[in-house]
């Protein structure tokens, strides 16, 4: 059930980019913890998106400079390796850069920036009962 948090400048991507990127985000996190891409994890891997006027990013604290991008990444601890990460990080960056027209490489490169936050076991809650990662697992598997 991971989560995925996408903040963005309003105005840098037009809207079928976002479309496409959302979707592409999903997959790559699906895919990065080895679950099936199927309708139910589906419906429940949330991304919010967060778009924010440009006033309301400062680079450096000297007002707002170029869009830049954020994705937060949720998921539970220990569903991740090492290398997992890697591969994560590198699909979501390349997503974001196609998106938005940022050659990923290119001096804009670090206008993009992933985040993975892993949530330590016991202290994920939803339906008003804490989820444990075993039980997730449980659910894919059937």
């Amino acid at each position: 059930m991971p989560m995925i948090d996408l903040i963005f400048v309003r105005g840098s991507i037009d809207d079928a980019a976002l479309s496409r990127l959302t979707d592409e985000l999903v997959t790559a996190l699906l895919r990065a913890e080895r679950v099936p891409d199927t309708p139910f994890l589906r419906d429940n891997t949330l991304v919010y998106l967060h778009a924010i006027a440009p006033a309301e990013l400062s680079v450096g604290g000297r007002g707002p400079g170029e869009p830049r991008f954020r994705v937060d990444l949720t998921v539970f601890a220990g569903a991740l390796d090492k290398a997992r990460k890697e591969q994560l990080a590198a699909d979501v960056h390349a997503a974001v850069c196609a998106a938005a027209g940022i050659e990923p490489l290119g001096p804009r490169a670090f206008q993009v920036w992933t985040l993975i936050h892993e949530i330590p076991e016991g202290n994920w809650g939803g339906g008003g009962n804490i989820i444990y990662y075993q039980q997730v697992k449980g659910l894919v598997a059937e």
